[in-house]
């Protein structure tokens, strides 16, 4: 802060802030503290200087600029608040105790440095009692808020808060312990069973959750994790190279594109130049025919050959498909069968089991038949065998060789025995196997049976524990049932919500489409929806900013117009010192006039107002006839403002007598004054239907159209209320046009080498100059040519074809902006445009939309948009002022729009332009087609929803007006009082007759007093409005306010039923609740509404009565509007809920609106500021020179001059250079005696001319044109200082310029003679 301070950057800023920068000019703000910042402190110093601030307060400059008493610095500050506070200028600095946190370090290091800088800290907390003692004033009795007097409460019982606090805190820990401690020790036994089933199911999980990942690690997973791994990455890697490519994608882009247009402009150009030859043409459509003909056929004949050579490949690959799919189908079944198969095994064994009895079992029967017949066929068989095995054993015997295999044969023999045994044996097993199988079967049943037998007796014997048994599996079951689904709840725990929150909004948004629509609305809906109709803490605080701001911006209006006059006045006046016509005296008191306007001017201005019996003087200074004479102006500017048709004949008057401009000026100012500028709803509705109703508007643009002969003669026209609408329009036009059009604006001007010059011979000339500069050597072309030569010449022919082609790019880049821009465009232009239509149409029926729409640009276009594509830096589109080639560029293009707004094509008077007919011809169909659509708007009334009974329901703002303006403005309507009111009953007449003349206005110090802007309320006289319907609409309040009443008691799906349920005590209690809500609720929350729908929603008038008659008074009134056929019981009185509807659509229409209107204000307040700080940069000019004319007159009189030695004077000086004090400009000094004999010095309080040998005087001047005078005694052999003072050039001027023979010094204790006194100061400072 120690920093932000010393340059004196903030102090400037903050005097600018108080006088403006007509003061306060050039604030030096460099980064490196140097010399030049102390001028900002300077300022500072002058402004407390100039509001009373004793100098006690006022710190010196090293003070601050060295860092030597910083405290004292923002001690004089704190002083400066308390000071400004008493004269209502600003808001004192707070007790800032207790805000502020600061560690022990801090105050440590910060108490060191004052000790160390030898610095007291001043006691700030009795800045304000020190200020009052040094002014001569009463203390502040310091008001203590609401929000002081708990931070002093607080700050007071800190400590017992505290310990309170620390209680409470451990209270609840102590019995949140006990309460756990009490809790473990009653499920103490439960814990370790609770415990061990807590870990077998925590192992169990363990343990299936292992074998579950033993089970899923599979080779193939492990691979194509690794695979997903990989793409991650991989993709991954391409993320980050497509987001680097994206991140330079702009300028990679930009540049590709400029290449490529260059490459392709250059190549377009070379070969256009070839292909316009004629024989080339033909041969050139020739060749790419063939071409087109041969690679048609070529790439034909390619795909055939590929097919071909491809036909064994494809063949082989749909028998692969084939294969794959046969391999796949089949696998499938093989698939189904597996998982059958053990049924299929068993069924086959069954099947061959049944089979094999079944061939057993015949093959017995035939045996048994056959058995006699086959014993002896077998006993044959077996003695042929046997004889025949008997030859060959013989046979074989005999011989030798087989003598070694007899053992081999015996064994043989032996196996083969041993088999016929075992074959026989199975064949008597497998005749007796139905048998033993049937056996087997009784025994396994028999067994089963006695198993079965013993269970069911021990179930039946053990039937109690096989019921706890089957109660304890099912709880298991049930519990495992119940966790499974509170897990799957809990998991789609958030997918819950947001169904909950999707339904709850779509259900909200029926009713609100419900309500919006209006039509059908529930009784659900209007209790969902009717808190929007109470006005709200915000409600209140945003009326009150936006009545702020609209108080801000007239008055910031009025001051640039003020600061207008003064700059063209201080011109005249510099103007004539320049000339020595005007003395430096009258110049100081202009200074005064525009300076900063103090408590004590202020006083002064109204001491003057009331000597004259004005009425603007102040409510505290105003007598009786003064009060009359108020309220009776009141009356007249509302009446002004309310009926139009006296503003209207007013102004139709003044045009056909050609009054004086500053006349026709004046009422201008004061209409637009009357009417806040548009800055409000009502009153810019009144404004509209001043332009609309019989009067300005209507009447002029009525009476042009009707008037002229065509509609081309009202295109030429200059209608007369074309000023009041351009100063109306231009607060909401800056931001409509610097929304359209700033960003193609600012494109054009920042574009690099852009010419949109449209003229050959222009062209032609700029040609040979850029060659001349390249070469450095004269051409001997000819520059000036014609037209059409220039445009042969095919150099200049290419650029001008160029040029062309640009020129329609940007215009249609225009043309787009302008077309995209219908809905930001201000309803005030619209009006005056759709006003302009329905005349046109009234006038011109068969004339054809073209027309209308040029109609209708001379007011769009060349009123509103027009002058911000010549101009834009008056429009603040541009920083700074466009250069002479972007200036011509703009013009081109405004050219070529302004001929598009014409509705026809450019002639032979134009030539240049002709190439672009065809655009234009397209451009005329869109531009007429958005001027009609610009004049679709509603009329005034359906905008603003007013009604005709607007000014007896809203309440009308004050305007802010001078005095001046007033009477002068009662000078105009007194001169044309025969004209505006005829009727000698009239009102106007009524109140100018009360009136009684208008005052006096050539006294120059009372003129000077009525200059300041005084705040006018407005007071209709005849407000006794008697609204035919007031009784109906009595009946629609009182019915909503008790439906709503009875629908916060007794809510039910539908009104009928709500009003048949019996009112019971319950019913009762709830209406006393909701009544002692209301009383306790604090007023200052609820901002009572002013209008007549919204009050039928305050349930303060129904208060006192009970419930039931509450709602026997809503059915009164309810049957009371059937009555009348308003509403109806036939659909649930419908009709009441759709008016609630309505009425809360209207509040959010309500606050959308004040909110557009504060954004509107705010956007005013911007551009008033940049405004004003133009006009004060003017006047600071003025001021600069003021400066500069002072320190002239003393500039080189600091130089030494010759000073007889060993005189007053000569010891003087010496010892001034021995104390190192020596003044700038000088210092003199003089006995008492001396000045009363040369007749300066008068009169010394306390002394005699006989002692003035022993006073002594000194003059002396440090600073252009302050002068310091000192006044010694030495009478006692001692010099002492008995009094000093500061004067002012500028003060002695200005006491001279008021005839003032004599001045006092140092509290009236030395008095002189003031024009002697300037003659010495002269004599020895500016001679």
């Amino acid at each position: 802060m120690e920093e932000g301070l010393r340059n004196g950057v903030v102090l400037a800023k903050l005097v600018r802030a108080f006088q403006g920068e007509r003061v306060v000019k050039r604030i030096y703000d460099a980064p490196k503290l140097d010399f030049r910042h102390s001028d900002n402190i300077n300022y500072f110093f002058n402004f407390v200087r100039g509001v009373g601030l004793p100098e006690c307060f006022i710190f010196e400059l090293t003070d601050l600029y060295e860092k030597k008493n910083l405290p004292k610095a923002i001690y004089c500050i704190h002083a400066l608040s308390h000071l400004l506070a008493r004269r209502g200028l600003a808001e004192r600095i707070g007790n800032l105790l207790g805000r502020l946190q600061f560690s022990d370090d801090q105050l440590q290091k910060t108490q060191k440095g004052l000790n160390d800088a030898g610095v007291a800290m001043p006691n700030f907390g009795n800045v304000g009692r020190e200020l009052a003692r040094e002014i001569n004033e009463e203390p502040e009795v310091e008001v203590e808020t609401e929000e002081d007097r708990r931070d002093r409460l607080l700050l007071e019982n800190e400590a017992s808060i505290l310990a309170v606090q620390c209680f409470a805190r451990g209270f609840l820990v102590r019995k949140a312990q006990a309460t756990q401690r009490v809790r473990i020790r009653l499920a103490e036994r439960y814990v370790p069973k609770i415990q061990t089933h807590c870990r077998g199911v925590l192992a169990r999980r363990k343990i299936n959750q292992q074998r579950q990942e033993k089970s899923d690690l599979k080779p193939w997973y492990v691979v194509k994790v690794q695979a997903q791994i990989r793409g991650l990455l991989l993709r991954r890697r391409y993320a980050q190279l497509k987001a680097a490519m994206r991140s330079s994608s702009v300028s990679v882009v930009k540049l590709q594109s400029l290449a490529r247009a260059r490459i392709s402009r250059k190549t377009h150009q070379q070969v256009a130049k070839t292909f316009a030859k004629p024989e080339i043409v033909f041969s050139v459509v020739a060749l790419q025919a063939s071409a087109r003909g041969y690679l048609k056929r070529a790439a034909l004949a390619k795909q055939s050959g590929l097919l071909q050579r491809s036909v064994p490949s494809i063949s082989g690959l749909q028998a692969h498909c084939r294969g794959v799919l046969m391999r796949r189908r089949m696998r499938t079944q093989f698939a189904k069968l597996e998982d059958v198969s053990y049924i299929v095994i068993r069924m086959q064994a069954a099947v061959r089991t049944y089979l094999a009895r079944k061939r057993l079992l015949s093959l017995i029967r035939g045996l048994r038949k056959a058995t006699p017949m086959l014993v002896g066929l077998q006993a044959r068989a077996r003695a042929s065998l046997a004889r025949q095995q008997h030859r060959n054993v013989n046979k074989k015997l005999s011989e030798v060789k087989v003598v070694a295999a007899v053992g081999g044969f015996q064994a043989l023999a032996r196996a083969a025995v041993t088999r016929n045994r075992h074959r026989e044996q199975h064949k008597r097993l497998e005749f007796v196997e139905p048998d033993v199988l049937g056996l087997q079967a009784q025994a396994r049943g028999y067994l089963v049976r006695t198993e079965y037998f013993a269970w069911r007796d021990h179930l039946w014997n053990s039937q109690p524990v096989a019921t706890m048994l089957q109660a304890l599996l099912r709880g298991v079951l049930q519990r495992r049932s119940f966790r499974a689904k509170m897990k799957y709840y809990r998991d789609n725990l958030h997918k819950v919500v947001k169904i909950q929150s999707l339904f709850r909004a779509k259900e909200t948004r029926e009713q609100y489409r419900q309500l919006t629509l209006g039509t059908n609305v529930t009784v659900g809906t209007i209790k969902n929806f009717v808190h929007l109709l109470d006005d709200s803490e915000t409600d209140f605080r945003e009326e009150i900013k936006v009545e702020r701001l609209r108080k801000k911006v007239v008055e910031n209006i009025r001051e640039n117009q003020a600061l207008e006059n003064d700059v063209s006045d201080l011109d005249v006046k510099i103007a004539l010192v320049v000339q020595n016509v005007k003395s430096f005296e009258e110049l100081i008191k202009a200074r005064r006039r525009y300076g900063a306007d103090s408590a004590a001017a202020h006083a002064t201005r109204a001491s003057i107002l009331a000597a004259h019996g004005d009425p603007f003087a102040g409510p505290n200074t105003l007598d009786h006839a003064a009060k009359r004479k108020l309220e009776l102006y009141q009356q007249l500017f509302y009446l002004l403002q309310t009926r139009g048709e006296y503003l209207s004949r007013l102004f139709t008057r003044m045009s056909k007598e050609d009054t004086s401009e500053k006349n026709r000026r004046l009422s201008e100012r004061v209409v637009l004054t009357l009417f806040g500028y548009g800055q409000d709803r009502r009153e810019d509705y009144l404004f509209l239907k001043l332009f609309q109703v019989s009067s300005l508007t209507r009447l002029s643009i009525h009476e042009e159209i009707f008037s002229a002969s065509s509609i081309e003669e009202v295109v030429r026209g200059h209608p007369t209320y074309v000023n009041l609408a351009v100063h109306y329009v231009r607060p909401k036009q800056v931001a409509y046009v610097r929304e359209t059009l700033q960003s193609i604006i600012r494109e054009l001007t920042e574009a690099v080498d852009l010419d949109l010059e449209a003229d050959p011979s222009i062209i032609h000339r700029a040609r040979i100059d850029v060659e001349e500069m390249r070469s450095g050597i004269a051409t001997a072309k000819v520059k000036d040519v014609p037209f059409y030569e220039a445009l042969n010449e095919p150099d200049t022919r290419a650029e001008y074809i160029r040029h062309l082609q640009k020129l329609q790019w940007w215009t249609e880049a225009f043309v787009t902006s302008i077309l995209q821009s219908t809905k930001r465009m201000p309803y005030g232009m619209r009006f005056m445009a759709r006003e302009t239509l329905l005349s046109l149409r009234e006038k011109f029926p068969d004339a054809p939309e073209e027309a209308y729409a040029t109609c209708i640009a001379r007011l769009v276009y060349y009123r509103y948009l027009n002058p911000a594509i010549i101009t834009p830096e008056t429009f603040e589109i541009v920083p700074t002022t466009v250069d002479v080639a972007s200036r011509k560029n703009l013009a081109q293009i405004s050219k070529v729009l302004a001929q598009i707004t014409t509705g026809h094509e450019f002639g032979d008077d134009h030539p240049s332009y002709v190439p672009i007919n065809d655009y234009i011809r397209k451009s005329v169909k869109q531009m007429t087609a958005w001027m009609l659509q610009v004049a679709d708007v509603p009329d005034a009334e359906s905008y603003y929803h007013a009604h005709e009974f607007l000014d007896a329901t809203v309440q009308p703002k004050p305007i802010y007006i001078s005095p001046n303006e007033v009477y002068s403005m009662h000078a105009i309507l007194s001169r044309y009082q025969e004209d505006l009111a005829s009727s000698r009953e009239d009102t106007l007449r009524v109140i100018l007759h009360e009136l009684d003349g208008v005052p006096n206005l050539d006294n120059d110090e009372l003129k000077d007093a009525r200059d300041r802007a005084v705040t006018l309320e407005l007071t209709n006289r005849f407000a006794h409005v008697r609204d035919p319907h007031a009784d109906e609409k009595a009946l629609w309040v009182q019915g909503k306010r008790g439906v709503l009443a009875i629908l916060r008691v007794q809510p039910a799906q539908d009104l009928v039923d709500s009003l048949m349920r019996p009112v019971t005590d319950d019913d009762e209690a709830r209406w006393e609740n909701i009544v002692e809500e209301m009383e306790s609720e604090p007023m200052p929350r609820r901002m009572p509404s002013t209008a007549g729908g919204d009050s039928a929603y305050r349930l303060e008038d129904i208060r006192s009565l009970s419930f039931k008659e509450v709602k026997a008074h809503a059915i009164f009134f309810l049957l009371e509007l059937e009555k009348q056929g308003k509403i109806t019981r036939n659909d649930g009185f419908q009709g009441i809920l759709n008016a609630i509807a309505s009425d809360v659509r209207s509040k959010h229409r309500k606050r959308l609106q004040r909110q557009q209107e504060m954004d509107s204000m705010m956007e005013a307040m911007k551009h008033l500021s940049e405004r004003k700080k133009n006009f004060q940069e003017q006047i600071d000019s003025y001021h600069d020179y003021v400066e500069a004319a002072m320190a002239t007159m003393q500039r080189g009189k600091g130089k030494k001059r010759f000073v007889l030695p060993f005189t007053k004077q000569y010891f003087h000086l010496r010892d001034l250079q021995k104390s190192g004090k020596s003044p700038q400009f000088g210092s003199f000094k003089y006995s008492a005696k001396e000045l009363y004999e040369k007749g300066i010095l008068l009169s010394i309080d306390q002394y005699s001319p006989r002692q003035f040998d022993k006073i002594d005087l000194i003059i002396s001047s440090n600073k252009a044109g302050i002068f310091t005078i000192e006044l010694f005694n030495s009478s006692l052999g001692l010099t002492n200082r008995i009094a000093s003072a500061d004067l002012r050039m500028e003060d002695l001027l200005q006491s001279q310029f008021e005839n003032q023979a004599s001045l006092s010094l140092f509290n009236g204790m030395v008095k002189v003679n003031l024009s002697l006194l300037l003659y010495q100061i002269n004599k020895k400072f500016y001679v």
